[in-house]
């Protein structure tokens, strides 16, 4: 905690009263490294506080403006007091646990009772329950969210007057705009699927975000006598797992495929996942998702089963070299996930083509390393100096089928590949 005060007093020293509040506080409440320290600072010129720093920007987010800086070699975002005192801004604050304040005295604004909470591992809204929800039904998202990735039980009150809302006013919660239940849902999945979707379930939310997944609950598999429902919640499952390893960078993508992969089907092996990944395209438009994020989460939905079968060296090398290693590796782990859930047979077969995909990423990476990040030994001006060739198809089919040649190892040193040119020059 000493470095996060040592940063606070640096923005007080220059006459600008701070607290350190939200997920910050939150976070040191629960003995946690935060790696942005969140702030809000009394009303002042932000552009002079930045001055004053030495650096920053300040940038509108949501009509607010936040000075996002580095004080101490630690990154902060700082935005201005909301109300007339610090009290009165943590009141605006969902949940007691992140409506806590540290003061560069050291001291703790902390009106709403929330380390107390944080201690007894509960979630409490700050208010009147069923008046916060009715403000903002989106909020109950959040709240399982949190429950979701802390760990943390719902407040028995809070949850009641929730439960109670959501059985009263189910049209006040089909009614929020599409694009804010996709931040929510997206938010809540990124890190803990399963769990999170569980907690949704348990308070029967589904049916209004994705009722197809809802849907799969009357869907019961006779290979196994589970519905797909729990096959979707399995999948999820086995998602959750390999976030927590070090292969998937791309946790968002990665956990909305499990997410949509079984929507739309009516069987365990459905020969064709196209309806699954129509619905995932469908939602994660309407949510406002980016479009890369679409494509790739709908790639891996399509994708997956094709590591159930045996991948040959050259098939995995043209898949690397046309989707990027990044997406060939999370589809194969989705694989692994969809085969857990799918209680496919062939383990046997997913281990090879684990060990072939292996054996052409380190002939990529060894070549890369030997040749400055190259994915072949010769360039393309390379290649049209040694057969004579102007720019055009044919170099750029000779350029692609090198490539294949270094990942598969055939072509193992600059040599080689000229050797490999020359040939395959002579049958063009």
């Amino acid at each position: 905690m000493r470095s996060y005060m040592s940063a606070l007093k640096a923005v007080e020293e220059t006459g600008v009263r701070a607290w350190l509040v939200g997920d910050t506080a939150r976070m040191i409440a629960m003995d946690a490294q935060p790696a942005t320290l969140s702030m809000v600072a009394e009303p002042c010129d932000l552009d002079a506080l930045a001055a004053a720093l030495g650096n920053g920007t300040v940038d509108a987010v949501g009509g607010f403006p936040v000075l996002r800086a580095k004080v101490l070699d630690t990154p902060v975002e700082i935005v201005l007091l909301q109300g007339d005192s610090i009290e009165e801004d943590l009141a605006r604050r969902d949940f007691s646990m992140n409506a806590i304040a540290f003061r560069g005295d050291g001291g703790v604004v902390d009106p709403f009772g929330g380390r107390h909470d944080i201690r007894n591992r509960v979630i409490r809204l700050t208010g009147d329950d069923i008046e916060l929800v009715r403000r903002d039904p989106l909020r109950i998202v959040r709240m399982l969210r949190f429950a979701a990735e802390l760990g943390m039980d719902i407040f028995w009150k809070t949850e009641t007057d929730v439960r109670t809302f959501i059985e009263s006013y189910p049209g006040q919660i089909r009614g929020m705009p599409s694009e804010r239940w996709g931040r929510e849902i997206l938010n809540g999945v990124r890190r803990c699927p399963y769990n999170f979707v569980r907690l949704c379930d348990g308070y029967r939310l589904l049916s209004f975000f994705l009722p197809e997944l809802e849907d799969l609950k009357a869907v019961v598999e006779p290979r196994t006598g589970l519905t797909l429902f729990e096959h979707a919640m399995t999948t999820l499952r086995a998602v959750q797992d390999r976030l927590g390893g070090n292969k998937i960078k791309d946790h968002q993508s990665f956990s909305l495929a499990g997410l949509f992969c079984r929507l739309g089907t009516r069987e365990l092996d459905a020969p064709d996942l196209a309806p699954a990944a129509k619905i995932a395209s469908g939602y994660l438009g309407r949510w406002n998702i980016p479009s890369d994020t679409i494509d790739r989460v709908a790639a891996i939905v399509m994708n997956y089963r094709a590591f159930y079968a045996p991948r040959t060296e050259e098939e995995l090398c043209r898949d690397v070299l046309r989707d990027g290693l990044e997406a060939v590796e999370m589809t194969f782990e989705f694989a692994s996930c969809g085969a857990l859930a799918e209680r496919f047979p062939g383990t046997d077969v997913l281990k090879g083509n684990r060990w072939r995909l292996e054996q052409v990423v380190g002939r990529f990476e060894s070549v890369a390393r030997r040749t400055d990040g190259s994915s072949r030994f010769l360039t393309g001006d390379e290649v049209m100096d040694l057969l004579k060739l102007p720019p055009g198809r044919k170099v750029g089919e000779i350029l692609g089928g090198l490539d294949v040649a270094v990942g598969t190892g055939r072509v193992a040193s600059r040599s080689e590949a000229e050797d490999w040119v020359l040939r395959r020059g002579c049958s063009l």
